[in-house]
C-alpha cells in the first residue's frame, strides 16, 4: 500500500479532531516533520478548499459544518484491538464511502467476490425496505450503511442476523444518545410511536448448499429531522433538533459496528448473545396485534396477543380461541384502540 504524504497525514489527524485545535508542534512531533513542513501540507489544503483556521499558540482546526462521515476515523477505530481502548475489537472490513448511491445494499452486492466490506452513503436514492418498500434517505440527516460478509452459518441461522442488528443498533443507540428504542419484530426501531431506523438483511445463495454466498446487512438510521416535505410522515429522528452532534453518526456506526460483531461472532459459535435483549427491547409482547400475511388471506385480518418471542426469533402469538402460534417472516401491526 502506498504511503500516505505529509499532507494526507495532516489532514487525517485535524479530522479526527475537527472543529478543536491541534498544536503545530504536536503534529510536527506525531509526524516526525519540521513546523515548517506541517506548514507547507496546511497551505496546500486550504489551495483545496479545506478551511483551517490557525492561532498562535493553539495550532491548526479544520473547521467542519456538520456531522459528516470521517473516514478516518472509523478506519481508526475498527482496527482496534484492544478492550481497553475506547472501542474494542470489531470487524475490520475494506470500507467505501460514498456521497450518493441507489442503495448500500445494491453496492455491496456488486463487490460481493470481496471478503469483508462496509458501505456507507451519505444519500440513497432508492434505499430499500422489506417487501419490496423504500427507505427514505436524504442527504446529511441519516447513517446509511451496509456489511457484507460471507459467514460460516447456515441459511436458518443466517435469518437471527436481522434480530442481531436490530438489537446492536438500539444498544449503540442508547450508548451515544442516552435514548431507549425499542424493537417492532423484526426489523424496525422506534422511538415512542416514530420509526427512526430499519434493517434490511438479505441472503444469497442455492438452497442445495448448507451455507449461504453471502449475506449483506443493511442498516438505516434517521440520526437528524426528516426534511418537512419527506415521504415517510410516520418517521422520527433520533435528534429532535437539526443541530448536529460532533462525530454522532461516525460514533453510531461503530458503536452498532462493534455490538454486531460480538454477535456475529457469538452466532457462529452456537450462541444467540443477542436474543435476551432483543426480546427485552421488543415494544410489541403484551401488545394485541393484527396479522398482516398476504401469503395467507385466510389469515390476513386474524387478530392475536403477542405473548413472546421463541429460541428461533419468532413471535409467539396467541389467538382469541385459544390457539397459540410462532410466526416468522409475518409482518404485524398494533391495533390501536
Amino acid at each position: 500500500m502506498k504511503e500516505k504524504s505529509t499532507k494526507e497525514k495532516v489532514l487525517d489527524i485535524l479530522m479526527e479532531n475537527a472543529n478543536t485545535y491541534v498544536s503545530g508542534e504536536k503534529l510536527a512531533s506525531k509526524l516526525y516533520v519540521t513546523r515548517a513542513g506541517i506548514w507547507k501540507a496546511v497551505s496546500s489544503l486550504r489551495n483545496e478548499g479545506y478551511s483551517i483556521t490557525s492561532v498562535t499558540n493553539r495550532g491548526y482546526m479544520l473547521q467542519i459544518d456538520g456531522d459528516p462521515i470521517r473516514l478516518s476515523f472509523i478506519e481508526k477505530a475498527l482496527k482496534v484491538r484492544s478492550g481497553k481502548q475506547e472501542y474494542p475489537a470489531a470487524f475490520s472490513p475494506k470500507i467505501y464511502h460514498f456521497e450518493t448511491v441507489g442503495s448500500t445494499n445494491t453496492e455491496a452486492v456488486n463487490r460481493k467476490n470481496e471478503r469483508d466490506i462496509l458501505i456507507i452513503a451519505d444519500e440513497q436514492t432508492n434505499g430499500r425496505g422489506r417487501k419490496g418498500r423504500s427507505f427514505y434517505s436524504p442527504k446529511d440527516t441519516g447513517l446509511y450503511f451496509s456489511l457484507l460478509t460471507h459467514p460460516h452459518l447456515s441459511f436458518d441461522e443466517s435469518s437471527y442476523l436481522t434480530c442481531a442488528a436490530a438489537e446492536a443498533v438500539v444498544n449503540a443507540i442508547h450508548d451515544e444518545t442516552g435514548l431507549k428504542a425499542g424493537i417492532k419484530w423484526m426489523n424496525d426501531i422506534f422511538l415512542g410511536n416514530k420509526k427512526v431506523a430499519g434493517i434490511l438483511t438479505e441472503t444469497t445463495g442455492s438452497f442445495e448448499e448448507k451455507y449461504p454466498e453471502f449475506v449483506i446487512v443493511g442498516i438505516g438510521i434517521n440520526v437528524y429531522p426528516l426534511p418537512k416535505d419527506n415521504p415517510a410522515k410516520s418517521a422520527g429522528s433520533l435528534m429532535k433538533k437539526g443541530e448536529p452532534v460532533e462525530n454522532l453518526r461516525n460514533r453510531l456506526l461503530i458503536r452498532t459496528l462493534v455490538y454486531f460483531d460480538r454477535y456475529f461472532m457469538d452466532l457462529q459459535n452456537g450462541q444467540k448473545s443477542f436474543l435476551e435483549g432483543y426480546r427485552n427491547h421488543s415494544n410489541l409482547i403484551g401488545k394485541y396485534v393484527r396479522i398482516n400475511d398476504e401469503q395467507s388471506p385466510r389469515r390476513k385480518n386474524d387478530y392475536a396477543l403477542v405473548e413472546g418471542i421463541d429460541d428461533k426469533c419468532r413471535l409467539i402469538v396467541r389467538f382469541d380461541d385459544g390457539r397459540e402460534e410462532s410466526l416468522k417472516g409475518t409482518e404485524v401491526s398494533v391495533v390501536r384502540y
